[in-house]
């Protein structure tokens, strides 16, 4: 951005593009004092309604010596008139950027290009060995059939069976097989030799026939229901809201299961938490 492009953006801030709204964002940024610059960008955003105004006019507020200049720049179309005093300004950042941009391009190595040469069409290295296959001479032919011979003499060889060997190996399994289901056999033989012998050295035993009980058991469980309380009907007494029952179930627990007396009694409290929660 020149100087003559920024006066005639303060002249007439709506012509202002986007490539030079860009630019002066970056000129307030990187000069947070330029005046002319922060009220110019300020204006800007007032006239398009950006959502940053409130931001950058707290901003400016700060960095701008008279407030009631910057006001009555924003709300009205007036003009600056000190555009010299503008231009000086203006001025000097510009060539404190290019100082800065040519400080920063000596401090910068040179960009080195990897195609310095035209491209070379690629061949591939060809290998030192020679493709021509080397000669074979007859004696050569002569020795290596000789380490055959002797190779092949060596292995022995597998004749071929005959049906005598197979029924000869068929006969040695089934002896196999035989053996073993005859010692299996032997074994149990010898279990059932085993109980024969302890039934006959022990007489039988034969139920008593002088007595037979006339009580009725199920009258004995009614009249003891002790026998019968178990946790699972405890806990169905307390799902029915039976919490006399309950607890007495418990307590009839600890006397049978006292090692399980502590868990029980803990329940019978939980009980009784709940019999006064329902009162």
């Amino acid at each position: 951005m020149t100087v003559k492009e920024f006066i005639e953006i303060i002249r007439h801030p709506y012509t202002i593009n986007d490539d030079q709204v860009y630019e002066l964002d970056e000129i307030v940024k990187e000069y947070p004092y330029f005046q002319a610059a922060r009220v110019l960008q300020l204006k800007i955003l007032h006239s398009e309604g950006n959502y940053k105004y409130n931001k950058a006019l707290k901003l400016a507020a700060v960095h701008v010596t008279d407030r009631s200049v910057l006001f009555d720049f924003i709300n009205s179309k007036t003009i600056i008139p000190d555009f010299s005093a503008l231009r000086r300004d203006f001025e000097r950042i510009r060539k404190a950027r290019e100082r800065k941009e040519a400080e920063e391009a000596e401090n910068t190595p040179p960009k080195v290009s990897y195609i310095d040469h035209e491209p070379r069409s690629y061949r591939p290295d060809l290998p030192n060995k020679s493709i021509f296959e080397e000669p074979i001479f007859p004696e050569d032919l002569v020795n290596h059939q000789e380490l055959a011979d002797v190779f092949i003499a060596k292995e022995p060889e597998e004749k071929p069976k005959t049906d005598a060997d197979n029924i000869s190996q068929w006969l040695e399994n089934i002896s196999e097989e035989h053996n073993e289901v005859a010692y299996k056999d032997d074994k149990v033989a010898e279990k059932f030799k085993l109980i024969d012998k302890f039934l006959e050295s022990n007489p039988k035993i034969e139920a008593s026939r002088d007595y037979v009980s006339n009580v009725n058991l199920a009258d004995e469980v009614k009249s003891d229901p002790k026998q019968l309380m178990t946790e699972t009907l405890a806990q169905v007494y307390v799902n029915q809201r039976k919490f006399k029952q309950a607890i007495q179930a418990y307590e009839i627990l600890i006397l049978k299961n006292p090692k399980k007396s502590a868990y029980f009694a803990a329940q019978i409290e939980n009980i009784k938490k709940l019999q006064q929660n329902n009162l």
